[in-house]
């Protein structure tokens, strides 16, 4: 599973178990026997896990198809230069700046108004986060894991 794959995972499986634990109970007044009860909590968790992956294939193929995206686009002899370089020098200008502001913090006393540079710094630091996992993550390597994977299940 990629970094992206990861998050949605982290996020939806928390809701994940308290989903089949409220079909369990609904299901409960309608099922009367163990083994019943058993097989039923069993297919809503497979059906659960089904659609967390197909959410996390889509999250993964929308991440691939931007990286494809761009590669076409820098190795294209049409396009202009601006279209082949705004895209590293807007994720270096947001870098620079979650640096400046994060220097800023350190080193200058704030009035009132800390609040809320300490919002737009968590603000930029999750960008930049962000952009330091499209440009170094590792998604291509989670891509043939997650194929293996499948594989490996079939």
């Amino acid at each position: 599973m990629s970094k992206v794959g990861d998050i949605i995972g982290k996020i939806v499986s928390g809701s994940a178990g308290s989903i089949v634990d409220s079909v369990g109970n609904v299901a409960d007044k309608f099922i009367t026997t163990g083994q019943e009860k058993a097989e039923f909590k069993a297919e809503v968790e497979k059906e659960i896990n089904r659609h967390l992956e197909a959410i996390t294939t889509a999250a993964n193929t929308e991440m691939e198809s931007a990286r494809n995206r761009e590669v076409q686009i820098a190795t294209s002899e049409h396009a202009p230069l601006i279209n082949k370089i705004i895209t590293p020098l807007i994720a270096l200008g947001v870098i620079g700046l979650t640096f400046a502001l994060f220097y800023m913090v350190m080193f200058k006393s704030w009035g009132t108004e800390k609040d809320v540079v300490i919002y737009i710094l968590g603000v930029l630091s999750a960008v930049t986060t962000q952009i330091i996992a499209y440009y170094f993550g590792s998604s291509s390597g989670s891509k043939e894991k997650s194929d293996q994977l499948k594989s490996l299940m079939k």
